[in-house]
């Protein structure tokens, strides 16, 4: 018998060692995504400070194409339309962005807290088996029957 119980404690190590390798594996992930993000955002920061350049320059050329107070005062306010059509797009597509990264966040955190309340059970199980085993040994010996 007390070859089949170190048989299974040797199972059960394994297995411990085998949720420990996936947990790494998943914080390696997650840190991957996180790197991932940053250069992502990083990316629409430097494009968005490129098309604001572009607009400036268009501003510029159009103001000294435009000889007329006019034609110049349109311009301007089809510009101010199209640029609060697109704070507004841009405003609701932020929310839903910051919303939907929040959730995955939360997400990520509770599947963390999950795996370690796991991870935390299995090691406090194979303490009360090695208590038991111990128990076992002391009371009726290394014979099984």
């Amino acid at each position: 018998m007390a070859n089949t119980y170190d048989e299974k404690l040797d199972v059960l190590s394994g297995k411990l060692d085998e949720l420990s390798e996936k947990a790494a594996a998943v914080s390696k992930d997650a840190k991957a995504f996180f790197d991932l993000r940053k250069e992502a955002l990083q990316d629409r920061i430097s494009t968005a400070k490129g098309d604001v350049a572009a607009m400036q320059e268009n501003v510029r050329i159009a103001k000294e194409e435009e000889k007329g107070k006019i034609r110049s005062v349109l311009l301007e306010a089809r510009m101010n339309a199209r640029a609060k059509i697109e704070d507004r797009k841009d405003a609701r597509d932020k929310r839903y962005l910051e919303n939907y990264i929040d959730n995955e966040i939360n997400f990520i955190l509770d599947c963390y807290g999950s795996a370690s309340l796991l991870i935390a059970d299995a090691r406090l199980s194979i303490l009360e088996v090695f208590d038991a085993l111990h128990e076992y040994r002391e009371r009726f010996g290394d014979e099984a029957e």
